[in-house]
């Protein structure tokens, strides 16, 4: 069994080597918890140390504000990997109103296949579940979620899709989201004494794996994402 390693140093262990080739995995938290330069880090590092390629697809950042925001935080070499991004503004201005409120997720699917079809992409990521919720109408999310989610899984990619947990929130999806994905990886701002927080992450589910359960402190700097393991609280 093939994994993508995550190039987080520290994650990968407790991961046991990376994520399954083919998963769709969950990657929730609260605003402000790194989850989009988390996730694009991963397709950025796969890109440029194994040569795969990835297909970002945000549903609110333009293509230039999300790579303006991730060479700042180091990642300066974008255009010369294989790291491409869907132009959903495109996709929205092509079709008619009425025609996106009411096969929206449809016509996402057809867009995301014809791209794969065409470039085989390794790693693919959807920003946001939420940006999807509020584009599309669903008149069965739970139904209409499974169908997307097996969809996804069709298409032999690795797939991350980033989910917003509301402030205060203790559910971490909305449509039970959590049964129907392969992993879930989830990223919190824990509070340390009166007047620090630290990142955290947790891998709380990963199918076919032996991962390591409990939180691990979650760094940023020039060079990266590290992990080292929560000491005390």
């Amino acid at each position: 069994m093939r994994k993508i390693k995550t190039y987080i140093e520290g994650f990968d262990e407790v991961l046991d080597g990376g994520i399954p080739e083919g998963h769709v995995v969950l990657v929730c938290g609260t605003p402000g918890t790194m989850k989009t330069s988390l996730t694009y880090s991963i397709m950025y590092e796969n890109a440029k140390r194994d040569g795969m390629k990835g297909l970002y697809i945000s549903l609110e950042e333009t293509y230039e504000s999300l790579k303006g925001a991730m060479m700042e935080l180091g990642m300066i070499d974008i255009d010369q990997l294989d790291v491409y991004m869907l132009d959903v503004g495109r996709i929205r201005r092509e079709h008619p109103e009425e025609e996106l409120k009411k096969d929206w997720l449809n016509l996402l699917n057809k867009y995301i296949k014809k791209r794969v079809e065409a470039d085989a992409f390794d790693i693919i990521v959807i920003d946001s579940l939420a940006a999807l919720y509020a584009l599309a109408t669903l008149k069965n999310p739970r139904v209409d979620l499974f169908h997307f989610i097996r969809f996804l899984k069709e298409l032999d990619s690795t797939v991350f899709l980033i989910s917003e947990i509301s402030h205060g929130s203790t559910a971490l999806v909305s449509n039970d989201e959590d049964f129907l994905v392969d992993g879930i990886i989830h990223l919190k701002m824990h509070e340390v004494g009166e007047s620090d927080f630290q990142l955290r992450i947790n891998c709380i589910k990963m199918r076919r794996t032996k991962h390591e359960r409990g939180w691990n402190r979650l760094m940023h700097s020039i060079e990266g994402f590290t992990t080292t393991p929560v000491i005390s609280d």
